[in-house]
């Protein structure tokens, strides 16, 4: 599958103004003698939105002075390019008249007229993209409230609608939440870097809870990314609202997090993480990563106070979320009490790692990496003084049926 670069915007090609042409000497109504652009000229949206702002003029009389009842029509080159609310209407008394344009099918420059009898055109400018190619811009923090229309993007024809964003973080560690909640469909989040390797996605924030929220949480470095707000199910439309906000950089509880390479984090296991089902539990973290075929895992635990125990699971389901075990490591190297695994990943998928402890019932901090490195490197030593060495898939996770 092709990266997200083609989610880039595309370059837009060099507005060429229309020659003007001459409004019907034969409107009977008020005449004006000078007509003005006021605003909406050189906008750009995507196929089969509205303009974010309505275009407008303003007409003048002989005198100098606003003319009243003016006709305007309005109409657009490629005749496909727009449509408009109203296509034509007449000035009020301060000689304005105003209409929404909404982009047609086609993609590219659109020339857009507005007819005043007996003097030329007011020419207004209009770039349609093509919605799987737009990144809206997204600064963190915001709140967007859209909705999903079967006029944005039909991602590779399969059926899901998507709203593209394009969000900053700076350098560094970041610890985020992406929120999405509709009361009108199962929401579905997708998150990528924009060079193409794909992150994390979440379909809900809580299994067993309503559908319609996601909340995908996620450990990354600092960069460009792209998010994806979409529907878990195909041919879906209606409203949403999306979010995000800093998180704590560590674990959630019992709910897993997503991790990217290059990160490190520290945490403790406590009573109120995952269990497993012995009669004296063995607690445990869950760290989320997407992986792809032919890349190197290294994943580390460090710990002193208790035993690390690290386990990594392909996950086989997306619906039942059940998983197969394809590493584990309690001690890095004998008589020290590191857990390490560097994984040569078969399969590309989304895995989950089990971050806990070899004993039973045991609580206390850890410190656990994410090796920044896809290729094979070295095992680790032992570290001396507590030290420790620091050390995405292509395209969509196909999504189970409920």
């Amino acid at each position: 599958m092709n990266t997200l670069r083609r989610f880039a915007p595309a370059a837009i090609a060099a507005m060429m103004a229309a020659a003007a042409a001459c409004g019907s000497s034969t409107d009977s109504g008020p005449q004006a003698a000078s007509v003005t652009g006021v605003a909406g000229d050189s906008q750009t949206a995507t196929t089969g939105a509205a303009l974010a702002f309505p275009l407008s003029l303003v007409a003048l009389g002989s005198n100098g002075q606003p003319a009243h009842g003016v006709h305007v029509t309005w109409s657009a080159t490629p005749s496909a390019g727009a449509t408009f609310s109203p296509v034509s209407t007449t000035t009020d008394v301060n000689g304005a008249a105003s209409t929404t344009a909404t982009l047609g099918s086609v993609v590219g420059s659109i020339t857009i007229h507005a007819a005043v009898a007996g003097v030329s055109d007011v020419v207004y400018h209009a770039t349609s993209l093509d919605p799987c190619t737009y990144l809206a811009p997204y600064t963190f923090g915001q709140t967007i409230n859209a909705a999903l229309s079967a006029s944005d993007c039909n991602y590779r024809n399969a059926g899901w609608y998507y709203d593209f964003y394009t969000l900053d973080l700076p350098a560094g560690q970041q610890s985020m939440r992406i929120s999405m909640h509709s009361a009108a469909f199962d929401t579905w989040v997708d998150f990528w870097s924009v060079d193409g390797p794909l992150f994390g996605f979440d379909d809900d924030s809580s299994l067993g809870t309503p559908p319609n929220n996601s909340q995908l949480d996620i450990i990354l470095p600092g960069g460009t990314y792209v998010i994806g707000a979409n529907s878990f199910n195909q041919f879906t439309t209606g409203a949403y609202t999306l979010a995000t906000s800093t998180r704590p950089a560590a674990m959630n509880g019992c709910r897993q997090v997503w991790v990217a390479r290059g990160v490190t984090v520290s945490d403790s296991l406590t009573a109120t993480d995952c269990a497993d089902s012995t009669a004296t539990p063995h607690y445990y973290d869950v760290a989320r990563i997407q992986l792809v075929q032919g890349s190197v895992l290294t994943i580390s635990e460090h710990s002193t106070v208790i035993n690390p125990s690290l386990a990594l699971y392909r996950i086989l389901d997306l619906n039942t979320y059940s998983r197969s075990l394809v590493a584990q490591n309690d001690d890095s190297i004998a008589g020290h009490q590191n857990a390490f695994i560097q994984f040569t990943v078969a399969s590309t998928g989304p895995y989950d790692i089990v971050i806990g402890s070899s004993a039973p019932g045991e609580t206390g901090a850890y410190t656990f990496d994410v090796a920044a490195s896809a290729t094979l490197s070295p095992r680790p030593v032992a570290p001396i003084s507590g030290g420790h060495a620091r050390w995405g898939v292509l395209g969509l996770p196909r999504r189970a049926k409920h």
